[in-house]
């Protein structure tokens, strides 16, 4: 089953937007000593996990969005990236 939940990110400040994600998850990793580890999570920290995996593959929340979502915040995503090539512009 998956569920919708309304998620934002640190790299897109105040910008938020309803993404589907599987209820639960289950991870396989190393710890810095190289102990390998599988971890099953669901809820909150399960899609946290999901939101942080993505960005390892390079993958946006907003990419996860529908269209209808993404659509309803085009507006903010225009004027962040303009704020962002204004500020480069600056430095």
């Amino acid at each position: 089953p998956t569920t919708s939940y309304e998620e934002g990110c640190l790299s897109f400040p105040e910008i938020r937007g309803d993404v589907v994600r599987p209820d639960e998850v289950t991870v396989k990793f190393q710890d810095v000593a190289g102990v390998a580890h599988t971890l099953r999570c669901n809820g909150l920290l399960g899609r946290c996990v999901q939101h942080e995996y993505d960005h390892l593959q390079g993958i946006l929340f907003i990419e996860r969005m529908s269209k209808g979502v993404l659509a309803a915040i085009e507006p903010d995503l225009k004027a962040l990236k303009k704020q962002t090539r204004e500020a480069t512009k600056k430095s």
